[in-house]
């Protein structure tokens, strides 16, 4: 029986990867058997005792989740069972919550009251309510309300989301009018920008999709209907690869698939344009071949269970009927405004010859501010498709340092490995490091722009139950030196969950031992007020010992500083300990696309160290073929430093001086038929020059990439040019071929000339000069 069942599994996972690839709008035909049943695999396990174990256990976010994704579930396929379900973990939650009020806390509860709200609402529509639960429905939301957060991200829009909800369930509650007045806070505080300062895909699948349920919900949706929000719908339709793929950009992980499907689905209905039909119609094909088994694997899966009731929410819109269809852009800069109202900022260049499947595609992160930021990486190449194959993204999760990006560095060497010192890695144990966090972004105090103040600090903390931190000689630091902000000599100041301990010669210091795999926060009650013309980093001296003692332990480690004068969304400035500053700032960007062939031209201020000045020119041609022509102008106090131009590969295949070939990941991508798309090897060749030096490294964060580079050392105002080609490429075109193809030469006035002979015998000479002329001619 048990080989029957799991044969009938997969058969039905096969059936699921079946998918109707010729219309380009979705029909309920196409995706919600599929969802359905998606969500019956991954919830197959699913029982009472299981649900009362989820719900003691805490488990607040992903409970409520289920309760409203069954009961959505129920209301788009008229399933008896997925309404029977809904209704006992609606049920059981309900009665444990009325014995022990702390189990209605948990991880990410944020998320949990506009859930808990859906499915009372549809359970109440059905006669299936349980007794007692309207007290209990007004209770979590008292315990959950916080009339002072207010900020324009998806902890803050799921929030409002919940109230908006409870007040139309309970409009005599007796919190009501706060919860009014809360919801009306959290509306104005977007809608006067028009934007979100939100810089992550998935997350802003989240706000978008629930400040469009805010409106429809509070008789808002007029107000979405005008040209400004129309074009901020339009500024995420337009990233959307060719492909159909969702770039990640910021803090955030590929894949960002049935929220967006949704979000595009509702857009359309909004606007009366087809063209975000298209675009949901676009990820739902591209992606459903691709889809981990993790969406589709038989047991007990939440998470990803939940994740398809987006897209039974889909078959509940209205028809659409219109047949206006806005064309995507091609090649541009797309804008955005701030939370502080700033409008017309950089926010992603875009290259790309049309929209078409299979058009080359790469986008830049111009603005990497805000929510979920990313500055460090600012101007880096964060996404790059051929032939819909999604050829670099997602090594950035978690990945702060200017060193995880394609970008050019500019970095004192220490000769220990390139671009990180293998003798730095924060992986060490029983090495102290000086880490800190640049407060220069921080909020200004005075009408002094260089006055900031820093009320206190907090420590966060994850890895192995038993690892030991100790950290000493919290300061300033900066221009004029070193000021000591506590010396840990005492625990005064400090949280309850830190010790004190003397290292002997290595003095005395504060001793943190993490309790278990959660994440830790230690506080310390320091403040200062200070300039940055003095001081700009905030840091500490520290080490960690693994508790088996091992040489090297994994620990994500984040100083964090907290503004004094705090406003929503800029509570505080935090870094991961181990982090390449990159201040830059966006002086220039433009995009345009020519016969098939795009450029893109980026001026970056400050690369990596203020007064450095970084010129990124990219012709990005038809055939996929990349060049990049770096030119960098390093500033005032760059002796002995190294320039490199960096680029991540998911892995090493075979390399020769100046060039490195990847096969790529070990997944393999699927067309919309689901064959396996043949360009799937990436080569990097970088241009030869004197002084300069080639090599990869291995690293050890995220997907563990490899960093390939070409660098050199620098002169303070002397400029250097480093031109790096991107070949993406078969398994059938070899890499010593392609490398034998390509000729590459820079001159002194800084004009780039890259000749390529590519498998089919085509001839390309692309041309491009410091100025920003470009070119390509073909000789076929």
């Amino acid at each position: 029986m048990k080989v029957m069942k799991l044969k009938s599994c997969f058969l039905l996972i096969g059936l699921l990867l079946v998918c109707n690839v010729y219309a380009q709008e979705l029909c309920r035909a196409d995706f919600l058997p599929k969802a359905s049943a998606a969500f019956d695999l991954l919830t197959q396990k699913y029982s009472e005792e299981r649900i009362i174990k989820e719900i003691r256990a805490k488990n607040v976010r992903w409970v409520t989740n289920l309760m409203s994704a069954s009961a959505v579930f129920y209301k788009a396929t008229h399933e008896k069972r997925y309404l029977d379900m809904s209704e006992q973990v609606f049920g059981n939650v309900i009665r444990e919550w009325k014995k022990n009020e702390k189990l209605m806390h948990g991880k990410d509860d944020f998320f949990a009251l506009q859930n808990l709200a859906l499915a009372y609402e549809i359970l109440q529509d059905n006669d299936r309510l349980p007794m007692g639960a309207d007290e209990v429905m007004i209770r979590f939301a008292d315990l959950h309300f916080d009339p002072d957060f207010v900020i324009d991200n998806n902890q803050g829009q799921e929030r409002a989301l919940g109230f908006v909800r409870m007040c139309n369930l309970f409009p005599d509650a007796p919190g009501v009018s706060h919860w009014r007045e809360y919801i009306d806070k959290m509306w104005h505080f977007w809608y006067r920008n028009k934007d979100v300062d939100e810089t992550a895909t998935l997350y802003a699948s989240i706000h978008l999709n629930d400040l469009i349920n805010i409106a429809v919900e509070s008789d808002k949706v007029a107000l979405l209907k005008t040209p400004e929000i129309r074009r901020w719908f339009e500024r995420y339709r337009d990233q959307q690869a060719p492909s159909g793929y969702m770039p990640e950009y910021g803090d955030d992980y590929f894949f960002a698939y049935n929220n967006w499907i949704l979000v595009f689905e509702k857009m359309a209905r909004l606007t009366g344009d087809a063209s975000f039909r298209k675009a949901a119609w676009k990820l739902f094909t591209i992606g459903y071949p691709n889809l981990d088994i993790k969406y589709f694997k038989p047991g007990w899966n939440l998470r990803q269970a939940c994740d398809w009731a987006a897209l039974a929410e889909v078959a509940l819109l209205p028809t659409f009927f219109e047949k206006s269809d806005s064309p995507v852009r091609t090649s541009l800069v797309t804008t955005r405004t701030n939370r502080r109202g700033k409008t017309d900022i950089p926010d992603q260049l875009l290259l790309r010859a049309s929209s078409e499947a299979g058009t080359p595609f790469i986008m830049s992160d111009l603005y990497a501010s805000g929510t979920h930021q990313h500055p460090n990486l600012r101007g880096t190449i964060n996404y790059f498709e051929v032939d819909d194959n999604p050829l670099f993204h997602g090594v950035q999760r978690h990945a702060t340092d200017v060193r995880h990006g394609n970008t050019v560095v500019l970095m004192k060497e220490s000769g220990n490995g390139f671009p990180f010192d293998e003798k730095g890695s924060r992986l060490l144990t029983n090495v102290w490091f000086t880490d800190c966090v640049d407060f220069s972004q921080s909020t200004e105090i005075s009408g002094d722009a260089a006055m900031r103040g820093m009320r206190k600090m907090t420590f966060r903390f994850q890895g192995e139950p038993g690892e030991e931190i100790y950290i000493k000689n919290v300061r300033l630091i900066g221009k004029v030196g070193n000021r000591l902000l506590h010396d840990c000599s005492t625990l005064e100041n400090w949280s309850k969950n830190v010790t004190l301990v003397d290292l002997g010669k290595e003095g005395k210091a504060v001793k943190v031992v993490l309790p278990d795999k959660n994440v830790c926060f230690v506080n310390l009650d320091v403040a200062a007020d200070f300039s940055l013309n003095d001081y700009r980093y905030i840091g500490c001296d520290w080490k960690h010992m693994a508790k088996s003692g091992a040489k090297k332990s994994v620990l994500d480690f984040m100083i964090r500083a907290y503004n004094k004068v705090s406003l929503p969304g800029e509570e505080y400035i935090h870094e991961k300990v181990g982090t390449l500053f990159n201040p830059n700032t966006v002086r220039e960007a433009m995009a345009e696309t020519r016969e098939g062939d795009s450029y893109g031209r980026i001026v970056l201020d400050d690369q990596c160290v203020d007064g450095s000045v970084l010129q990124r020119n990219m012709v990005l041609t038809k055939e996929g073929v990349l060049v990049i022509q770096d030119h960098l102008l390093p500033g005032a106090g760059t002796e002995g430093y190294t320039a490199g131009s960096l680029w991540q590969l998911y892995s090493l295949d075979k390399s020769g001086k100046n060039w490195f070939n990847s096969t790529g990941e070990n997944k393999k991508w699927k067309d919309r038929s689901g064959k396996d798309i043949e360009t799937n090897q990436l080569l990097v060749y970088f241009e030869e020059q004197k002084e300069r030096h080639f090599g990869a490294q291995q690293q050890e964060y995220t997907v563990k990439p490899v960093t390939t580079f070409a660098k050199q050392k620098v002169i303070p105002g002397s400029a250097v040019t480093f031109v790096t080609i991107i070949v993406p490429h078969t398994a059938l075109w070899k890499a010593e071929d392609i490398v034998k193809a390509i000729s590459a030469q820079t001159d002194a006035t800084h004009q780039s000339n890259v000749w390529i002979t590519l498998a089919n015998k085509n001839n390309l000479k692309i041309e491009i000069t410091k100025e920003g002329n470009w070119k390509v001619e073909r000789n076929e």
